[in-house]
């Protein structure tokens, strides 16, 4: 299928090309984003669901 359209389409490898270089980017982006992350707030997200805390707080949202 992949190559019926390569071979119909004139530049569909610039097309491949560029959707593939903006993904990297957006991958690498991302990579470096979480290494730099701040990690006391990943441990508090990755806390988050189970903390009791929380659990009323939200009861009280959806009484209201």
């Amino acid at each position: 299928m992949f190559k019926q359209f390569i071979d119909k389409v004139d530049g569909a490898d610039v097309y491949m090309i560029t959707s593939f270089l903006i993904f990297m980017a957006f991958f690498v982006l991302v990579s470096i984003y979480l290494f730099i992350m701040d990690k006391s707030y990943l441990n508090k997200m990755q806390n988050l669901p189970l903390e009791d805390g929380n659990h009323n707080e939200l009861q009280d949202v959806i009484s209201i």
